[in-house]
């Protein structure tokens, strides 16, 4: 027995295998383990020189391979790997996936044309180089009730190439699978960020920041409108932008990785006011001086109504005055200069007393 290791990424372990072989050719026997992922053989007789070829540069989904002896006498024998199991018809259609949203991917399909009424389609992703497969975590379904479509929430822990199966099964009948294998970078649908930045007269200044786990490196083009003016784009290399004599303006960008060959959606619009203008200055300043002017009116009026209606008498009721006994006394008693030349009703009568020693 002789055997050959192939290395069979493309190919879905899901669906059998189909031999030819040629009755007279001492290779007999040729299989391929999916498993194992080996295309064997069984030699009769003396043969060297045996070779292996594919009949197209990529595997696809049925690649024919042969195996032949270049010695004097060249035989050869093939297989189709994998032969469609089934009715080709009742597999699932138009199977494509995509990234989107950063963090999502999302799997859609169509029941095949003759897939019988209890079909059921169950999609698995599988590790090219463990070949270990998990199925579809969220599906949606049809008004059969028929999986159509998958939703995975994480891809960050996927790696760059997967090759995605669908699987079909009924009662009734065989279901051919079929099967995508993906670059994710390449089927990432690019989501925008919003511009953000800062700007006067002289110059706006513009920032954004793409997010993808599979695509890093990116150029930019900007569509710019001043005014009334017609717009225009601009390139960047980077994510950010230095605009001169801004104005005011509208501008929208759109991204292309390293590994996609067209541009991505445009972004939404994001408008910026550098130029304010004469009237808008204009009209700040009659704003900043009409609101203390109308403080000051307002004040005024309080105060003429205040007085009108001796509001701050009833608030603020006069406090009664306290009489000091000390105080009060002294300061309410009437001090007169006295004259005694000046004869008059409060006059006192008062007695002359003469000293005559000292003791």
């Amino acid at each position: 027995m002789a055997f050959l290791w192939l290395a069979l990424c493309l190919t879905p372990a899901c669906c059998l295998l189909h031999k030819d072989e040629d009755p007279e050719s001492p290779i007999k026997n040729l299989r391929m383990q999916p498993e194992t992922r080996r295309l064997t053989w069984d030699l009769s007789g003396n043969v060297s020189e045996i070779g292996c070829f594919i009949n197209s540069r990529f595997i696809t989904k049925v690649t024919n391979f042969t195996v032949a002896s270049t010695g004097d006498r060249p035989f050869s024998a093939g297989i189709l790997y994998p032969r469609p199991e089934g009715h080709p018809e009742a597999a699932a259609q138009r199977l494509g996936c995509w990234v989107h949203d950063v963090d999502f991917l999302t799997c859609s399909w169509e029941a095949g044309r003759a897939a019988p009424g209890d079909v059921q389609y169950r999609l698995y992703w599988q590790d090219l180089k463990t070949y270990e497969e998990e199925e579809c975590p969220r599906y949606a379904v049809d008004d059969r009730g028929t999986h159509i479509r998958c939703h995975f929430d994480d891809v960050s822990r996927l790696r760059e190439h997967v090759q995605f199966l669908v699987k079909g099964t009924s009662k009734g009948a065989r279901i051919p699978c079929s099967d995508l294998t993906v670059e994710l970078a390449r089927i990432e649908r690019l989501s925008l960020p919003n511009i953000t930045g800062m700007c006067n007269k002289s110059y706006s200044v513009m920032e954004w920041k793409m997010s993808s786990h599979f695509n890093h490196r990116f150029t930019y083009e900007l569509e710019i409108q001043k005014g009334s003016d017609p717009a225009y784009t601009e390139k960047a290399p980077d994510s950010c932008f230095v605009l001169p004599n801004p104005g005011n303006y509208a501008v929208r960008l759109r991204a292309h990785a390293r590994f996609r060959k067209t541009w991505s959606e445009w972004s939404a619009v994001r408008r910026f006011e550098c130029d304010l203008g004469k009237d808008t200055h204009f009209r700040d300043w009659l704003t900043s001086a009409l609101i203390p002017l109308g403080a000051l009116l307002a004040l005024g009026l309080g105060v003429a109504l205040c007085q009108r209606y001796s509001v701050l008498q009833k608030l603020f009721p006069p406090i009664p005055h306290l009489k000091d006994p000390i105080s009060d006394t002294l300061h309410s008693s009437k001090l007169v200069a006295w004259e005694a030349s000046r004869a008059s009703q409060e006059d006192c009568h008062v007695a002359e007393v003469q000293v005559l020693g000292e003791m």
